[in-house]
């Protein structure tokens, strides 16, 4: 007896620890600089795809190929079989090999000769990265209450605008230099650093740990999880809301640099900067405020965790299409900042409301449902649909024949110079044309933000839904 009180007094002494601010804040920390490097990854695509496609000769259907299907249909369809294993399994070994698969697939992503050899690098890149953020969010859930949980995933989806600015900032600066296969080599390396820095420093908490109520009961099969997600209309009407949120700010976000590079006619550097701003100041201060908010305003009614998105999404959707409608440098960046600002108030409640829908056992398999939706309809279509628009866009305002045939020629756009110029004025009309539809699409996800706010019910311990 001595020893089995002995036993569940050291057991308790260690589940104690992990919950020390000390320990949280580290925890916090190296999934914060993972999920920046997941994300500097896709920024670097996105700022060096104009060298891209003048060696390789791509269009922007490929290229939002590139950064839409090929990245996410991996990245979605990874998260189910990875956060059903992350339901059953050590998610920091989970976690550690994905952050080495995305690593050294960036890397290998600089040796492609090619669209096609690139196109299976990417869906590499997808591999890896679609198993983070399920087991991801789910440590965060074992960690901090639910009155704080908005706040904590806040900070872990900081790494979106750190990674988006840090990597268009060095994607800009060494694609100048070095050209754009260095990028890749350079942006590999850190994943590995960090893999090592999880796997030494952090530890499986118990589930359920921050409810205190421990729960060892054997966990729910995927389809029990998926039929019980399903039937909750809150749930499914916040689904649609992600994917077609995601759809527009990742359509927007991937296509944010070309728009600079060709209606402002920026460097790569000049525009991978301000570029990287942008998606710092508007992502970082619109998670901050949307997750921080969403905590104090749902004391008062839990339904606040979806209409905070739902103003958001509607005010941002008008500041973006505002913001690409200028031909003046200033006031494009600052609408495009606020209006960034205003739609990301969404992420940080969604996936807060997503952890307090499911059950202990199903925040893992939830996540990656709901990843599943946002990631291949939303990150997947929406690159591709600004990339369909703005060629069709282009093909409509340039008059001096084929646009494909003059204008897509691999390393030079054309050897005549009105023609080149033709050519330039028309990409840019496309461009801006695409990226306005982009933001209408805002607009869509917010009306739903709303319906999924009438699902939802307070009770003591969270949600009760319909």
């Amino acid at each position: 007896m001595t020893i089995l009180s002995a036993s569940l007094g050291a057991a308790d002494a260690a589940q104690s620890q992990l919950l020390r601010r000390s320990y949280r804040a580290r925890l916090l920390t190296i999934l914060l600089l993972a999920n920046t490097l997941s994300f500097a990854d896709r920024a670097i695509l996105s700022a060096v795809v104009e060298p891209i496609r003048h060696e390789l000769g791509v269009s922007d259907l490929q290229i939002g190929m590139l950064q839409g299907l090929a990245f996410a249909v991996m990245y979605s369809l990874t998260g189910i079989p990875i956060g059903y294993l992350a339901e059953r399994r050590s998610r920091i070994g989970i976690l550690t090999v994905c952050i080495m698969v995305f690593s050294v697939a960036t890397g290998l992503c600089g040796l492609a000769a090619g669209f096609v050899q690139l196109f299976l690098l990417r869906v590499l890149v997808g591999v890896g990265e679609g198993g983070y953020m399920p087991p991801a969010t789910s440590l965060v859930a074992d960690h901090y209450k639910p009155e704080r949980r908005a706040s904590a995933l806040a900070i872990f989806l900081l790494g979106i605008p750190l990674g988006f600015f840090l990597g268009s900032l060095l994607a800009g600066i060494v694609a100048q230099h070095w050209g754009w296969r260095m990028v890749f080599f350079v942006m590999s390396v850190p994943g590995v650093v960090v893999s090592l820095l999880m796997i030494l420093l952090l530890r499986e908490p118990p589930r359920g740990l921050a409810e205190g109520a421990i729960v060892r009961d054997a966990a729910p099969s995927f389809g029990a999880v998926l039929r019980e997600l399903l039937r909750l209309s809150a749930f499914r009407r916040l689904v649609v809301a992600g994917t077609v949120c995601t759809c527009a700010l990742n359509a927007i976000g991937q296509f944010q640099m070309v728009y600079l590079l060709r209606v402002h006619q920026m460097s790569l550097g000049q525009a991978g900067l301000v570029n990287g701003l942008i998606a710092f100041v508007s992502i970082g201060t619109g998670m901050l405020i949307g997750g921080n908010l969403t905590d104090w305003l749902a004391r008062r009614d839990r339904r606040w965790s979806m209409w905070l998105p739902a103003i958001g999404c509607t005010a941002g959707a008008a500041c973006f299409a505002a913001g690409f409608a200028q031909t003046a440098l200033q006031p494009a960046v600052a609408l495009i900042t606020l209006g960034g600002i205003l739609a990301f108030f969404y992420s940080a409640p969604s996936y807060a409301t997503v952890q307090a829908i499911a059950g202990v056992r199903m925040r893992s398999t939830a996540v990656a449902v709901f990843g599943v939706f946002t990631g291949l309809f939303g990150a997947g279509l929406g690159p591709l649909f600004v990339g369909i628009v703005s060629d069709a866009l282009a093909r409509r305002s340039f008059t001096a024949g084929d646009f494909s045939a003059l204008c897509n020629r691999g390393q030079a756009v054309s050897p005549d110079a009105a023609i080149d110029a033709a050519c330039r004025a028309a990409a840019a009309s496309g461009i801006m044309g695409a990226l306005i539809g982009a933001s209408v699409l805002i607009v869509v996800a917010a009306g739903f933000f709303l319906l999924s706010s009438r699902a939802l019910r307070e009770t003591v311990g969270g949600f009760s839904t319909r």
